[in-house]
């Protein structure tokens, strides 16, 4: 997967991680960006000469790319490097890697409490890991801690080391600047930077060239792609669509306050290619508590997004996220967002219970929901959305849905699993040879998780 062609001179640090024989894991952890980056620096390492292997405990250097998101994510990291120092012990030579959002927050706090840590990497400097490995190869002091924030991060002609050969995960810009009061992401990604039309469609043609047939386009507010550079997300699609090879292009994460109707329009104009779907969060039903969040819009605005783009793309579906137990949020305000999620009717929801996030605004606000109806909000809301994905599962029985095979199901040999143009998981006989391919599924039977079928014919 190197990017250098033959009449190029060779590449010393190439040669020099081809030589040493690098094994190399990655483990990643938290969002689809976090996946992105992952395998865009495995990419990067492999085009260098790595090799990587299927368990951390082959490799010589375990890369953690890590989250910031939620408490429980960091948790799970330190809990983590903590086993690692007893191996750190056995084997001098083994490199541990922690890059990413955590990486950005916690630098200091991470080489403090883990000298045993070889390199740190912050969210602005993942394409310089090659080099970075390198130098500690070469014995520089560590923690090597590298977090300074360049306006970009280039992977030039890199192809990502991808988990599925067919879908594969395209960041369009980075950052965010908005400043919900609960989230670390615009301190532990900086301000938006959107990528050229041109960059993109690159990366893309490569990814094509290399198997792919489905892109997710990625980015923290999706819909404000381009104001930075002169350009929006409706150009992009356009630009996109006419790929050959590219069948399905469909994009992450929608905000009430940014989505506009002439989306849904592009949409349906180009639904051959682009997905009736989008993920759009909530967080909350009631305005007092989205004023505190941050959110700068209404339930009316969530409401009139929701209705445009039903009005204009009539085959979409939505996904959202919500987060229960804010801070001050009443039984009220929480049978608000109960009856948000009915009235909307979302295909399927991630539904959090609030934890402080250390540097984020919100800290200032009291914490003052107990953690019992924390838990008891997020199973009354978790339920309410298995109901509602249950009946919108079973609308789809008789219907014929075009599935991408993902591979063969994990629970059952005999059947393989794949995801419908509106992002449902689809579940029918079939046996390993489909991955990868479009499939006419007709729907038999439905629960509120996935749709079950047989191939259109049989």
């Amino acid at each position: 997967m190197s990017s250098r062609t033959p009449d190029q001179s060779p590449d010393p640090l190439a040669e020099r991680l081809a030589a040493a024989g690098l094994r190399a894991h990655v483990m990643t952890f938290g969002c689809q960006m976090n996946k992105y980056d992952s395998a865009m620096v495995a990419g990067a390492l492999q085009g260098q000469g790595a090799v990587f292997v299927d368990e951390a405990d082959d490799a010589d250097v375990l890369l953690i790319n890590t989250c910031s998101v939620r408490a429980h994510a960091e948790n799970r990291v330190y809990s983590l490097l903590g086993v690692l120092k007893r191996r750190k012990r056995r084997q001098p030579g083994f490199l541990i890697v922690v890059m990413g959002c955590m990486a950005q927050k916690e630098a200091k706090r991470i080489a403090e409490r883990f000298p045993h840590v070889d390199l740190i990497v912050g969210t602005r400097m993942l394409d310089e890991i090659p080099q970075l490995i390198e130098r500690v190869r070469e014995g520089v002091h560590t923690p090597l801690v590298a977090i300074d924030e360049k306006p970009d991060v280039t992977f030039g002609e890199t192809i990502a080391r991808r988990d599925s050969p067919f879908h594969a995960f395209l960041a369009v810009a980075r950052g965010c600047n908005k400043r919900c009061t609960y989230c670390v992401v615009p301190y532990t990604r900086g301000p938006e930077a959107s990528r050229s039309i041109d960059a993109i469609c690159d990366e893309a043609r490569r990814l094509v060239d290399d198997g792919v047939s489905e892109l997710m386009l990625l980015g923290q507010t999706i819909d404000t792609y381009g104001r930075d550079i002169g350009t929006d997300l409706g150009s992009l699609l356009k630009a996109l669509h006419p790929i050959p090879g590219l069948r399905r292009i469909r994009y992450v994460t929608n905000h009430p306050e940014e989505c506009r109707e002439d989306l849904f329009k592009e949409m349906h104009d180009l639904g051959d290619k682009v997905m009736p779907f989008i993920h759009m969060p909530a967080q909350s039903g009631a305005d007092r508590i989205l004023r505190r969040m941050g959110r700068r819009y209404t339930r009316a605005r969530y409401m009139e997004v929701v209705e445009a783009a039903r009005r204009n793309c009539p085959e979409i579906e939505i996904a959202s996220d919500w987060i229960v137990g804010f801070s001050g949020e009443t039984d009220e305000e929480f049978r608000q967002s109960v009856s948000l999620l009915e009235e909307v009717g979302c295909s399927f929801s991630y539904i959090f219970k609030y934890s402080v996030r250390e540097g984020t605004p919100a800290m200032r606000l009291p914490d003052d929901v107990p953690q019992d109806v924390k838990e008891a909000r997020h199973r009354e809301l978790s339920s309410v959305q298995e109901r509602i994905s249950l009946e919108k599962n079973r609308a789809r029985i008789g219907k014929v849905e075009e599935v991408l095979v993902e591979g063969v199901s994990k629970l059952d040999a005999t059947r393989v699993t794949g995801r419908s143009r509106q992002f449902r998981l689809v579940h029918f006989p079939g046996g390993p040879d489909l991955a990868g391919q479009y499939v006419q599924v007709r729907v038999t039977d439905a629960t509120n998780l996935a749709l079950l079928g047989k191939t259109e014919g049989d």
